[in-house]
């Protein structure tokens, strides 16, 4: 089974949509107001999909999905729980431009985005170490 990379974005007022890039015999597009729902939603179309694709051709397709989520989703998910003051001592970005990432207005590059991920890990590296 191939399994293709679905990406997870937010359009920076409250919604995720997830999609592929990859060229398959039917398009594929899940959107919801949290990541778990835009993801519920892609795999009920592909469901779907599939059904369809199947009862005009006969062939039968099956993929495996990687959800990955850009920056942008990631931050505005955990933006209640990971504070841009916070985020911007752990990354070093400085805390407005982290906003504008947010937001959706601006997005990191791929440096930035390497940077934001590395501080990530560190940090759930050291709250897994962590004993209490």
């Amino acid at each position: 089974m191939k399994e293709i990379k679905a990406h997870i974005e937010s359009n920076g007022q409250g919604m995720y949509s997830v999609y592929v890039e990859e060229d398959l015999p039917f398009g594929l597009l899940g959107e919801g107001t949290t990541i778990e729902e835009a993801k519920a939603d892609f795999m009920e179309v592909y469901k779907e999909m599939r059904e369809a694709h199947k009862a005009r051709t006969g062939e039968e397709v099956s993929y495996e999905f990687c959800f990955v989520t850009d920056i942008s989703a990631f931050l505005a998910t955990y933006k209640y729980i990971l504070s841009l003051a916070g985020l911007a001592k752990l990354t070093g970005i400085n805390k407005a431009q982290l906003s504008q990432y947010v937001c959706g207005t601006r997005r990191p590059s791929p440096k930035t985005q390497d940077k934001i991920k590395r501080a990530l890990a560190g940090l759930g590296k050291e709250l897994m170490a962590a004993s209490m």
